[in-house]
């Protein structure tokens, strides 16, 4: 199942975590991973380069934001990740 687009909603800190946590789940194939702000690609097999695109377009396009390069390349971490779509939305 994909992540689908869906109408920006105003969101707390705790909503954009359980989202991405969906996210992360999904793109990572792995229903039990605990998603903390902690969370970064050294903790998952699956988050490598190509894992990274896959969650960062999945996140835009389930938050309806846009992330810079520069953004994307300083993401180390689902707390960075939420932060900055805490900021966008």
């Amino acid at each position: 199942m994909r992540a689908t687009c869906e109408a920006p909603l105003p969101m707390n800190r705790d909503d954009i975590r359980n989202k991405l946590a969906e996210i992360a789940r999904e793109i990572f194939d792995d229903d039990t991973l605990a998603v903390t702000d902690a969370l970064a690609p050294e903790d998952v097999k699956a988050w490598d380069s190509l894992g990274h695109i896959r969650l960062i377009a999945a996140t835009e396009e389930a938050f309806g934001v846009a992330f810079t390069i520069d953004e994307i390349e300083g993401m180390k971490s689902i707390g960075q990740i939420a932060a900055l779509v805490e900021q966008k939305a």
